[in-house]
């Protein structure tokens, strides 16, 4: 019966004793490569008439989607939702297969096609997001989730020509919705095009235009008829969408020159939040480990001084208590390093505030001052042009 108890601790001991030893190697993280993906071009040359102008809202910051274990910083994920709309239009820009591409404040601005994206998972070490793409009929072109894992060399500073550690997830969403497009006829696109001007007269003049497009049975809008290329009214509206245009190109220049100010802050805190990240999950697992085995020696360690039956089997039950003790503490030290070292990451994300301001909105002849986010200043320039049009109405 004693020799089996021997047993029995030596067994528990050695388990703790090889755990501990176990976690000094835990440091070590798998290392992954990217190889860089194309981004495809259309098969083709599109006609100008068939280039569809694409609008990019900043993405959903997902912020609904985490929860408390989550190190998200909604400072981060602000900045990150336009940062990554911005990345993505510089990208199909390249392409050469579209006609504008803007990052414009919501869905509310009417262009040809929408890209919305979600902002699921973003730590520097992994970025998912959900994107959506439909287009101004309102029919959906594809719905997808992306995902992408970097490794440690993506951010070493040592390796020139850099990329952005994640470029590949917006080439792959380039290159879907792509795809998309050249399923599509040349006629389809100009057709889009013709609607989206509809759209635009039908909500600064209902009355002229309610009945130049329908909703069909599936909810998608179709062109009933079309206006006289000479109807006056749709010339007014035309000069309207002009100064749209204006406004959403100047909210364009302030996208472009936030992500140019945000990209090297940005990239620093990537670079933090991956070791952040990687770090933290090691010292997890060490923790983890350390306080598995040091339950276990303690057990043994409380076993063996109950069933012995001598001073010195009682002192090897305490000596293994003991080590038992230490491995635990070891352990919960290691969560307290682990939330430690994330929280660092929170601070580093507070300093980008800073990069987030909205600016004065700059127009030709006048500053107009539009106050609260970017999409309430859109409403309120909406408002602007829809007094604009009914001033020109009444004034020829």
């Amino acid at each position: 019966m004693l020799d089996t108890m021997h047993r029995q601790i030596r067994r528990l001991t050695l388990a703790a004793l090889l755990a501990l030893a176990s976690s000094a190697n835990a440091g070590v993280d798998k290392v992954t490569s990217t190889t860089v993906q194309p981004l495809n071009t259309p098969a083709s040359a599109i006609p100008v008439e068939a280039l569809l102008d694409v609008a990019i809202p900043p993405f959903n910051d997902g912020l609904d989607l985490t929860d408390e274990d989550d190190a998200v910083f909604p400072e981060v994920r602000y900045a990150e939702s336009i940062y990554f709309a911005n990345q993505l239009a510089k990208l199909m820009e390249r392409s050469g297969a579209w006609g504008a591409i803007r990052v414009t404040p919501t869905t509310e601005v009417v262009m040809d096609v929408y890209v919305a994206g979600t902002i699921l998972k973003s730590d520097g070490e992994t970025l998912s997001l959900a994107v959506k793409v439909f287009d101004t009929s309102g029919r959906q072109w594809l719905e997808e989730e992306y995902e992408h894992v970097t490794g440690k060399y993506s951010y070493d500073r040592r390796l020139r020509n850099l990329g952005d550690p994640f470029q590949n997830v917006f080439t792959a969403i380039a290159n879907d919705i792509l795809a998309a497009r050249e399923r599509m006829s040349g006629e389809q696109a100009a057709r889009l095009r013709q609607i989206s001007e509809l759209r635009f007269a039908q909500d600064f003049s209902p009355e002229a235009f309610s009945e130049h497009i329908s909703r069909d049975r599936d909810g998608l809008l179709k062109i009933e008829r079309l206006p006289a290329e000479n109807d006056t009214i749709l010339q007014r509206v035309h000069k309207i969408r002009e100064r749209d245009y204006l406004y959403v190109d100047t909210m364009q220049d302030y996208y472009d020159v936030f992500s140019q100010r945000m990209h090297l802050p940005y990239q620093d805190f990537r670079r933090a939040s991956y070791d952040s990240v990687v770090k933290a999950r090691q010292l997890r697992k060490q923790a983890n480990r350390r306080m598995i085995a040091g339950f276990g020696a303690i057990i043994a360690g409380i076993y063996g001084r109950t069933q012995a039956d001598s001073r010195l089997q009682s002192d090897a039950g305490m000596a293994t208590a003991a080590v038992g003790g230490y491995m635990l503490k070891s352990g919960l030290d290691k969560k307290q390093e682990s939330a430690a070292h994330t929280e660092s990451v929170a601070e580093m994300g507070s300093s980008l505030e800073a990069e987030i301001v909205p600016q004065v909105i700059e127009l030709e002849d006048r500053t107009i001052t539009l106050t609260g986010s970017v999409q309430a200043q859109y409403q309120q320039w909406k408002e602007l042009l829809k007094q604009i049009y009914e001033q020109e109405r009444i004034t020829p």
